[in-house]
């Protein structure tokens, strides 16, 4: 696979979309094979492999191994219908993420707040930070048009987004 360059840091794009697969070919056990995927799914597992010390090829021989263990655990007689490696991989992506979800990460992440937007690209400066124009020019809290203002933590996320 070539080396799309290691993210200098991960960011949210607000437009972004579903997108059409994408072929990339890499190497398990030292043979080419190709996968298609999104390439949001592409990303997440160029995030794991690099957040594991691990390459892409590396992690995808890593997961080709577990799922042949698996089967091979299995035994002739159970039910091995075809699970392919590109299955596999999304499985492992989604099992990955999910483990991560702990009451303690979202915690540590500013879930379950009233806020799902916190540290996404729609979290608001304090509204400190809006009352205090740099260089003496820019727009306050006070100046803000009704639905430019931030909101304040006494009112409720809903009645926000109802105005």
């Amino acid at each position: 696979m070539a080396k799309r360059g290691p993210k200098k840091r991960l960011t949210v794009n607000p437009n972004a979309c579903v997108e059409p697969l994408k072929s990339m070919n890499i190497m398990i056990a030292g043979r080419r094979t190709s996968m298609r995927l999104e390439p949001t799914m592409w990303d997440a597992l160029e995030d794991i492999a690099r957040r594991e010390g691990l390459t892409v090829n590396g992690l995808c021989t890593l997961i080709k191994d577990r799922l042949d263990e698996q089967i091979r655990r299995r035994g002739p007689g159970a039910d091995n219908a075809e699970v392919t490696l590109t299955s596999a991989v999304r499985v492992f992506i989604a099992a990955y993420f999910r483990r991560a979800c702990t009451e303690d990460g979202h915690v540590q992440a500013g879930h379950g707040g009233g806020d799902p937007f916190v540290g996404t690209p729609f979290d608001l400066p304090p509204l400190d930070e809006l009352d205090r124009p740099e260089s003496g020019t820019g727009t306050t809290a006070a100046t803000l048009p009704p639905a430019a203002k931030p909101i304040g933590p006494s009112e409720s996320l809903r009645s926000a987004l109802d105005a």
